[in-house]
């Protein structure tokens, strides 16, 4: 991945925003597993197996790449663990910092699973107390990743198709205006990895008028532009954010 298009921290920071989707009662398990006071209905592992859903190299390439973004950005949210103190008197101080500084450092390797058909799988091993934290935002990244990886190879084998038709090769650019930055840069990365091209055509010179803001309205024109037009464009504008409300 190119450092320029896909700086390391600021891939950490938007791949770290998957740490909200450890729930509490996730966060609750692994104190209990910190503590050794499991109850039934606790299951610590430390082994999490993970499905390829594409027999492709890049589908495991790739997704290798976002699981070490998230290895770095990953943290426990705060507020969640001062919740479960608050429900559980029994989770101590000591075990709340434990789990503020607790981070996301599997071992993981490719295989196949005989009780899975003999599926290509990742096997993601961690201390139980890191796998329970983490099972939920690894499995909202598969989902997110699967959606993008599937729409950015449906355009790659346009373009392949295309080629072999016409001799030439149509350019398809990711343009990340109007959704939120997390699935825009693990769109961006698939992009890029899948061989299309990453930015916008509408650029100044030297800035990168990329918007990260949540299903952004961008309107691009150039003068001069009758005012109605633009009218018109704000009140569409304006609808779609009055529907998210």
């Amino acid at each position: 991945m190119s450092d320029e298009l896909f700086p390391k921290e600021r891939g950490a920071e938007i791949l770290g925003e998957l740490s909200a989707w450890t729930s509490v009662a996730d966060v609750m398990v692994a104190a209990r597993i910190l503590e050794a006071r499991t109850v039934p209905g606790d299951e610590p592992q430390s082994l999490l197996v993970m499905p390829l859903e594409h027999a492709e190299p890049a589908f495991e390439q790739i997704f290798v790449i976002l699981l070490g973004y998230l290895m770095n950005g990953y943290v426990v949210p705060s507020q969640k663990v001062a919740v479960c103190r608050a429900l559980d008197p029994q989770i101590t101080k000591a075990t709340g910092t434990a789990l503020q500084a607790l981070r996301f450092r599997p071992t993981v390797r490719v295989g196949r699973a005989p009780e899975r058909h003999d599926k290509r799988v990742f096997f993601i091993q961690d201390q139980p107390a890191g796998i329970e934290l983490i099972r939920a935002p690894l499995n909202c990244l598969m989902g997110l990743y699967l959606d993008k990886y599937e729409y950015a190879k449906s355009l790659r084998d346009v373009v392949v198709e295309a080629e072999k038709k016409t001799g030439g090769r149509p350019t398809i650019f990711h343009r990340p205006h109007a959704d939120a930055r997390l699935p825009s840069f693990i769109e961006a990365a698939c992009f890029y990895a899948l061989g299309l091209e990453v930015g916008t055509r509408f650029a100044s010179p030297g800035q990168a008028t990329l918007d990260f803001a949540y299903r952004a309205v961008n309107v691009q024109t150039l003068p001069p532009v009758a005012p109605a037009v633009l009218g018109t464009a704000f009140e569409a504008g304006q609808r779609m954010l009055d529907a998210l409300r």
